[in-house]
């Protein structure tokens, strides 16, 4: 394959926005590997200069705009700034306030990227990766938000047998387990291994699910009729 076909290949794949395609990647991957290595110090390390990766990439994917850039620069920089200070101090206040931070930025930035495609005119491979991006960052903000209801009421949720594999970390502890649980309901798959024990973490469960439900079944039909929309100017 001539270098011209490999590139052209690589665009197809990544479509005209690359960062999307990596922020998707890199939430995936700190998703999945999260509950795997956290409780190790090199794999903690390794997760928050992945953090740190997904923070850049979040405020390069909205970067189209000056303003909305300096917004996003504002909110990432101090939730940077608690997310590294946790790995000198486990004060419940630096936790909460890097949770808040993070719930915060994240929130901004799905509403950027929700409003980009909602305004788009036509559906790329950009635009895909920009609506599974969403997704995924819903996903670990409910997971924060989670875990400062369980920093501010232990006993929130009941891990289960999971707790005896924690280990005895007192800066993750169960809460690594929190991002699992966020998109088992956020997809509704709901294997009932952590359950939510106060009426606020069975609310926010249950309002996450029908989130999640509404998500996939009001963007799938938008990008439809963009699709079909797109489809019909061609013609």
């Amino acid at each position: 394959m001539s270098q011209s076909g490999k590139k052209s290949g690589l665009r197809d794949t990544l479509g005209d926005n690359a960062v999307l395609a990596g922020l998707f990647f890199a939430l995936l991957f700190f998703l999945m590997s999260y509950p795997l290595i956290a409780d190790h110090s090199l794999g903690s390390l390794f997760l928050d200069v992945l953090f740190l990766a997904i923070l850049i990439a979040s405020a390069y994917a909205v970067s189209n705009n000056r303003n909305v850039l300096i917004i996003a620069a504002i909110l990432a920089l101090p939730t940077f700034g608690l997310w590294w200070s946790v790995r000198v101090t486990d004060a419940t206040v630096v936790i909460l306030g890097s949770l808040a931070l993070s719930i915060v930025f994240f929130m901004f930035i799905i509403f950027v990227l929700l409003r980009n495609v909602v305004r788009s005119d036509q559906v790329s491979v950009g635009t895909i990766y920009g609506v599974m991006s969403v997704y995924l960052l819903i996903g670990v903000g409910w997971s924060f938000i989670y875990a400062i209801i369980e920093l501010a009421t232990p006993g929130s949720f009941d891990f289960g047998a999971l707790a005896e594999s924690a280990g005895g970390s007192a800066k993750h502890g169960d809460l690594r387990f929190l991002g699992y649980y966020s998109l088992v309901t956020l997809s509704t798959l709901g294997y009932g291994d952590i359950t939510p024990m106060t009426p606020i973490a069975r609310s926010l469960s249950a309002l996450e699910a029908v989130a999640g439900q509404l998500y996939i079944a009001v963007l799938i039909a938008f990008m439809v009729g963009t699709h079909i929309a797109q489809k019909g100017r061609r013609k």
